[in-house]
């Protein structure tokens, strides 16, 4: 019983995404979140707008620059997945730059969030058997 409730903790992630995006998808027309071109909004100086998405941000940033700078992190991403996009796809950058989102973001990064989320339960079961065996 306990390996089949280990079981289901390990491939309850597995199951349950794909259902969420299955039910989002069918829940309606029009579905949630459909959009056929970018919204255009105007520039407000109060907070961040489609605006700042489409053209630029020229507000204060409340992240330090290392993280969310065109020559910090954020750029450094960006740039990576520019230069797998071209790898990818040479000579059709923006094709190869929306695959290499697509691998890295719905693909590398859920999986190494899956292989952490294994390894928490193991570590959660290891622990659980050091704590009954010093009773």
């Amino acid at each position: 019983m306990v390996r089949l409730i280990r079981l289901a903790a390990a491939l309850a992630p597995l199951l349950l995404v794909p259902l969420l995006f299955v039910a989002v998808l069918r829940s309606g027309d029009p579905a949630p979140w459909r959009r056929r071109a970018l919204p255009r909004e105007e520039h407000r100086a109060d907070r961040c707008t489609w605006y700042c998405h489409n053209h630029g941000c020229r507000h204060r940033p409340s992240l330090p620059r290392v993280l969310a700078a065109d020559d910090g992190l954020f750029g450094a991403a960006i740039r990576a997945l520019h230069g797998m996009g071209r790898v990818m796809a040479p000579g059709r950058g923006n094709v190869g730059y929306g695959a290499a989102n697509l691998l890295v973001f719905c693909l590398v990064w859920p999986a190494g969030m899956y292989a952490l989320y294994l390894v928490a339960l193991r570590q959660r079961r290891q622990l659980r058997a050091a704590r009954g065996a010093r009773r």
